[in-house]
């Protein structure tokens, strides 16, 4: 199966899967269906070529218009570009026409507007030759006020492929930008801008590549159509990925992110490494949010169902939240059914002004120093069915939270003066570790549940001790041989959430 034939597969499932978590219907009709696997197939028996000659420019083409340092193309077809352009533009004036545009080492930069504008076209699916660096550079300062606004500025279609690299440095708005949609199919991309990164109106689409991406005010990924059904989304199912805001989001989107595979590390050092006004559904790759980051996701509706997503933040990691200031318990809804997910906050971990599902996967949180503050936050329920959950945090008080009696799973509530940062460890009659934990920060309490909970069950809690081989993530171990310290108690489960104290 191709890369796009898997695409549009998995992005029918995808929609099935996140219809259930969708009340606001924000899923909408598959707005990827004109991608083709034909659009990244270069034919080399008619290509026009344009050459930059520092203040020149030439071409073999009737359907290139030149005058002076602006080369317009007026037609479809395959067009190669080459060499270096210090002061001049590329247009593209083709409306309802395909092109194709392969970029062979080219440097563009313009001292009044974008270098590169797409005027018109139906598609323009533009190709980073093999080998080469391509950059392009626009201005501070704009002399005009309307279209284009920034370095590579697109109202069409756009998509990109290859293995060659190309340097966008945005340094009046946005690197790159379309009022439709940006696609990224491969390739190697170096973007930096004042505003967003790269911004797809209608949706941004990433296949694969290699991604930097580092922004001042706007969101290094941004979708923001807000009024048509099944628009406004950041999809990425491949890749590695970096993105840095210093006052945005890493992804911003009105209507949803979806994240199916790839490798994304981010970091919004005032604002959310993910953020969207309706879903965030995480359904595999490797999400890091790191540190310094202000908050990790936050959206109405966030979804993780496969996938590993560790969140170090300054403030809350997960906020399921419409943003509405509420007191009572509205439909927003955080839903853990498979994947891992590790938190390590100054803040709350978990939040919903709704409710908090665990339905599955593996969910650690080590919570904050701060007592006004907890791993566990909720206005609804936190309902508990299947996976397991590992929180700590400080003593809080009456502001713990413990799953509620609609939970179908067990847990227990630990709560002691000398947690600290111990190492705990939780075995049953047997010897047979449950799990092996250590909190960063000092601990008043630990929420654990898990399948292996059985009511009539009885059970030991250890502190202290070592643990030697395996794997430890956010000072959760598995794998390994635990030695035990002291035994602190031993208990029989009995109810729902059975309260342990030492």
């Amino acid at each position: 199966m191709n890369k796009l034939l898997k695409h549009l597969f998995m992005l029918t499932a995808i929609v099935v899967i996140v219809a259930g978590c969708d009340p606001e219907n924000v899923i909408g009709k598959d707005t990827t269906k004109s991608e083709t696997a034909t659009d990244y197939e270069w034919d080399n028996s008619n290509v026009k070529t344009i050459v930059f000659n520092q203040n020149a420019i030439t071409s073999t083409s009737k359907d290139v218009l030149i005058q002076g340092t602006t080369a317009t193309i007026t037609s479809a077809g395959y067009y190669n570009i080459s060499g270096n352009l210090s002061d001049g533009q590329l247009v593209v004036n083709a409306p309802k026409a395909k092109l194709k545009i392969m970029l062979s080492g080219v440097t563009m930069a313009n001292s009044t507007t974008s270098p590169f504008f797409i005027q018109a076209a139906s598609k323009v699916i533009v190709f980073l030759k093999s080998g080469t660096v391509n950059t392009i550079s626009d201005p501070a300062i704009y002399t005009n006020t309307g279209e284009p606004q920034a370095a590579l500025f697109s109202n069409a279609y756009l998509a990109f492929t290859g293995e060659g690299t190309l340097n966008v440095n945005g340094n009046h708005n946005d690197a790159i930008s379309s009022d439709d949609e940006v696609i990224i199919n491969s390739g190697n991309f170096n973007i930096q801008a004042p505003d967003d990164g790269i911004r797809g109106k209608n949706y941004v689409l990433i296949h694969d590549c290699n991604l930097v991406a580092a922004v001042n005010t706007g969101h290094a990924l941004k979708s923001d159509n807000t009024v048509t059904d099944g628009r406004g989304y950041v999809k990425i199912d491949g890749g590695n990925i970096s993105l840095t805001s210093a006052q945005g989001d890493g992804i911003n989107t009105t209507k949803r992110i979806l994240i199916e595979n790839g490798k994304l590390t981010l970091t919004a050092y005032e604002s959310q490494g993910l953020r969207s006004d309706s879903l965030v559904h995480i359904s595999g790759g490797e999400i890091t949010v790191m540190k310094n980051s202000r908050q990790g996701i936050k959206s109405p509706y966030i979804k993780l169902t496969g996938g590993t997503t560790q969140i170090t933040s300054n403030k809350i990691a997960v906020n399921a939240t419409f943003e509405t200031a509420a007191t009572q318990p509205d439909s927003s809804l955080l839903t853990v059914s498979g994947g891992n997910l590790y938190i390590n906050t100054l803040s709350h971990g978990l939040v919903s002004d709704g409710n908090i599902h665990i339905d599955g996967g593996t969910t650690v949180v080590q919570g904050p120093y701060d007592n006004s503050k907890v791993a566990v936050s909720t206005l609804g329920e936190l309902k508990i069915t299947n996976g397991m959950l590992v929180a700590s945090g400080p003593n809080a008080g009456s502001l713990i939270k413990s799953p509620d009696n609609t939970s179908t799973q067990n847990s227990l509530k630990i709560t002691s003066g000398t947690l600290g940062t111990n190492l705990i460890n939780i075995q049953d009659a047997g010897g047979n570790s449950l799990v092996t934990f250590k909190p960063i920060k000092s601990a008043y309490y630990l929420l654990f549940s898990s399948p292996a909970l059985k009511t009539g069950t009885t059970f030991s809690v250890f502190t202290g001790g070592s643990y030697s081989g395996g794997t430890t993530i956010n000072g959760f171990s598995t794998g390994g041989i635990y030695t035990p310290g002291t035994k602190k108690s031993t208990f029989t489960l009995s109810e729902k959430v059975t309260p342990v104290n030492f």
